[in-house]
């Protein structure tokens, strides 16, 4: 595990702390991240996880730990507990840590002696304060500045992570072979992925898909929004237990798909006709698919989300027209619990959107060339260690 760290051959040093909170996101950012630190800047990437097993189905196959895996060293720790192989590592040039997760103090002793660069990796936000936070110091009790990083949508803060050839990641070149990993049949219906939290809405969605009465095939990869049907009584308890496993529902097509690995995600982002997902990571992907999506946002306490919810979508609708705009935000409001529509207002709604699909493809089209044309946060990262530590 022991890498030359010499004068004469430099590659920066990263140590890249996680704690997962919420099932894949915390990982799924952190992993992205220590890959492309990796594979485009060339650091030597350490990343720290405290529940390995929550990467193992983005990164298959992983074996024990420590190792090195798809060019990041992985090592183990536990809330309350050290970090380990400490020892055997180089010393960071870079401390991240992801979403403000207490480092160990042998680590925080290792910052303020080798006078290593500390950043905190924050959630992605739309709102005015992660704007003016970010890249901010904040001086720390061992006497060390400790840096925010807040990822954002402008040319003023953090940036996305995207990698240099998401061209080819999310291109499709051979469809019949993606359509027999998902377990789909031959594309014959338009396909909306469903990837939400576990929720009351999806029955009244699938109600309002039924009252549209045009066929859809509906892509569900995890157990939430099933739950939520089979809770509602929309599908029976023993449909969709297995990948593959599909329902009718009059004109709908329920199709369970199997878990993905992180690298095959934007690909099947390409192969659908709309989207709903959640979360961050999957959510920017969302985006940089160009493709009409809604975001199912994590619940906070005290509604806290719907103000990140609204702050992003604020921003995204300048590359929208009415009657896109309205439509789409009481759909966003009734499928995030803002607001609850009728069934009448809730299918009204639908179908504008459906009457003005061009205008919805073009909205989202131009919201992705956007951000396509804004440095990456590694980019915008890089050049920040770059001054920090000269």
């Amino acid at each position: 595990m022991h890498i030359p760290h010499s004068p004469s051959q430099h590659p920066l040093c990263c140590w890249l702390f996680c704690t997962v909170i919420d099932n894949y996101g915390d990982i799924g950012v952190s992993w992205r991240l220590a890959q492309i630190l990796s594979r485009e800047l060339g650091w030597h990437v350490h990343l720290w996880l405290d529940d390995e097993q929550a990467l193992a189905p983005l990164a298959p196959p992983l074996p024990a730990l420590p190792v090195i895996h798809q060019s990041v060293f992985l090592h183990r720790w536990r809330a309350g507990a050290d970090a380990e192989d400490l020892s055997n590592t180089p010393a960071p040039d870079v401390v991240i840590e992801t979403f403000a997760c207490d480092l160990p103090p042998p680590v925080l002793d290792m910052i303020r002696t080798q006078q290593a660069l500390w950043l905190n990796w924050e959630y992605l936000s739309a709102e005015d304060w992660a704007r003016t936070m970010h890249a901010k110091p904040s001086p720390q009790a061992n006497g060390v500045q400790k840096y925010f990083w807040l990822m954002g949508f402008s040319e003023t803060d953090g940036g996305l992570l995207r990698e240099k050839n998401f061209d080819s990641l999310s291109s499709i070149t051979d469809m019949p072979s993606l359509r027999r990993q998902l377990m789909l049949p031959p594309k014959n219906l338009p396909e909306w992925l469903l990837f939400g939290y576990q929720s009351t809405a999806w029955a009244r969605w699938l109600t309002m898909w039924l009252q549209h009465g045009e066929a859809m095939r509906l892509l569900i990869p995890a157990e939430p929004v099933l739950c939520s049907l089979r809770e509602a009584g929309i599908i029976p308890p023993n449909a969709l237990l297995q990948s593959g496993d599909t329902y009718i529902l009059g004109k709908l097509e329920l199709h369970r798909l199997p878990f993905l690995p992180q690298h095959d995600f934007d690909r099947l982002l390409a192969l659908c006709d709309g989207l709903i997902v959640r979360g961050e990571d999957s959510f920017v992907r969302a985006q940089f698919s160009g493709k009409p999506f809604f975001w199912h946002i994590y619940p906070q306490e005290e509604q806290a989300h719907h103000e990140k919810l609204h702050a992003f979508w604020l921003l995204s609708y300048l590359h929208f027209e009415e009657p896109v705009i309205t439509a789409h935000r009481q759909l966003s409001d009734d499928l995030n619990g803002v607001i609850e529509l009728s069934e009448h207002e809730r299918l009204f709604a639908w179908q504008t959107l459906c009457r003005q699909q061009q205008s919805w493809r073009n909205a989202a089209e131009s919201w992705r060339n956007y951000l396509f044309s804004q440095n990456s946060a590694t980019e915008r990262l890089a050049n920040f260690v770059a001054d920090k530590l000269k």
